[in-house]
């Protein structure tokens, strides 16, 4: 399934090359860049759901193009560690198991952002707004072990919700809150088992995918002195 999801990915990357090349025909005011810094938590065998105090440093780099003034498109580099052990175990089994990892990686990911509210419109006087994102992304895993068997570079899938706040009318400050959806159940180093074998505890849930999350605070600096090919339309928002 991988294969097949890194084939179609190859295929998909011209067409939306040439799609983000058209949009440079008029992106100067439309371009945001900017840098988050926040906690990566993992979730799978070892932890279910959200932990919060299973938290390791996460740094980005951010790219985006304001197609709309509700709809942004996200270009995020992120390098970040996921770890975990059996110190809190949640189960009978994880007393014994005595598991531990930690594994760092690059997420490169393309997501889109849904503004809810206008506010960058200089009429508005709501300088802020909750969002939702989406899309797509491929995580490089740095540093496996000899026994670990799978592929060290994985699709992911990013969600998540969002409150940006513009100051002034070239920087934006947002907190944001974000799932990763794999497709493998390896990231913790413990899937399925032998389960005749009664000395074998190293196994968890195989039909239980890993996750990881991140949580961050971002501040970005819209570029808009570049002038436009196109004719200008005064003001209705800042980019209209």
């Amino acid at each position: 399934m991988i294969k097949k999801t890194l084939h179609i990915t190859l295929k998909a990357l011209p067409i939306l090359s040439a799609f983000l090349l058209a949009q440079t025909l008029c992106i100067g005011q439309k371009t945001e860049i900017g840098v988050a810094l926040g906690g990566v938590s993992y979730a799978g065998d070892l932890y279910r759901g959200y932990e919060i105090a299973n938290q390791n440093i996460g740094i980005q780099g951010i790219y985006r193009i304001n197609f709309e003034k509700d709809v942004t498109f996200k270009a995020g580099l992120l390098y970040g560690k996921v770890s975990g052990d059996d110190s809190h175990p949640f189960d009978a089994l994880g007393q014994i198991r005595n598991a531990s990892f930690d594994r760092s990686f690059i997420e490169a990911s393309a997501n889109f952002e849904f503004h809810f509210l206008d506010y960058k419109n200089k009429n508005s006087t709501i300088k802020w707004t909750p969002y939702f994102f989406a899309g797509f992304g491929l995580t490089k895993f740095l540093n496996l072990e000899e026994q670990d068997d799978f592929s060290s570079i994985q699709p992911v899938l990013p969600f998540g919700l969002g409150v940006k706040h513009l100051i002034g009318k070239q920087f934006s400050l947002a907190l944001e809150f974000g799932a990763r959806k794999t497709f493998f159940d390896q990231l913790d180093g413990i899937s399925d088992g032998d389960v005749y074998d009664k000395t074998n505890t190293q196994f968890g849930n195989p039909n239980d995918k890993d996750w990881y999350h991140y949580l961050n605070i971002s501040f970005s600096y819209l570029i808009f002195k570049i002038p436009c090919l196109y004719k200008d339309v005064p003001n209705k928002s800042l980019y209209k």
